[in-house]
């Protein structure tokens, strides 16, 4: 596929890996996602990191706080993928059942799903990640300002993590620039309608 194009992104003459079914993350997210074909280049993107950084990163724990309701499908996925760090990796988001394809993985993954990774809203999301000791990466939608700056203010002292922020560089969603500039941080707006913060 060399032409994509959706809402706020429009890529030609690329290599576009992101929906190739022979790689690692395209075939998860079929795999898991009960609705793939809706599913955006950001959010694949999104997944892609979180992908890469539990594996690059070196830490003894990962915490993963995902905190947008219908990309809850990624806590078993991920459960699935990094089954060989399940010692180290605790996940929190929210019910993914109504997001999931229901397949025989469907039926394994889900018995990984420890009812304390279960949460009901963002801020409790957020709350019991910050608890956590290790390697913070979450994941959260532009409009969860409250939730966002707290992920800030935990980078700006000790906390190491990656906080990913889905449709921050939308035009209409909220900025937390000069926010992150105050505390000695800066989040990247990304062409694909994302923002990053990352915290070693």
């Amino acid at each position: 596929m060399s032409v994509y194009n959706d809402k706020n992104l429009s890529l030609k003459n690329i290599a576009l890996t992101q929906f190739e079914m022979a790689r690692e993350m395209p075939a998860a997210i079929e795999l898991f996602a009960n609705n793939p074909k809706n599913l955006d280049i950001q959010t694949r993107m999104l997944a892609i990191k979180i992908n890469a950084i539990l594996h690059n990163v070196k830490a003894e724990k990962f915490v993963l706080a995902l905190g947008i309701n219908d990309l809850s499908f990624m806590n078993p996925m991920f459960a699935f993928l990094h089954g060989d760090k399940k010692q180290n990796l605790d996940i929190i988001s929210f019910d993914p059942t109504p997001y999931l394809k229901k397949s025989k993985i469907y039926d394994q993954a889900s018995k990984g799903i420890e009812s304390t990774t279960i949460a009901v809203s963002v801020p409790d999301i957020i709350n019991t990640a910050l608890k956590a000791d290790g390697f913070l990466i979450v994941l959260l939608g532009s409009t969860e300002t409250n939730s966002i700056r707290e992920c800030i203010d935990a980078f700006s002292h000790k906390k190491s993590g990656f906080l990913l922020i889905h449709n921050y560089a939308i035009e209409k969603s909220p900025s937390h620039h000069l926010y992150a500039v105050e505390r000695g941080l800066r989040i990247l707006e990304l062409p694909d309608g994302s923002g990053e913060c990352l915290k070693l």
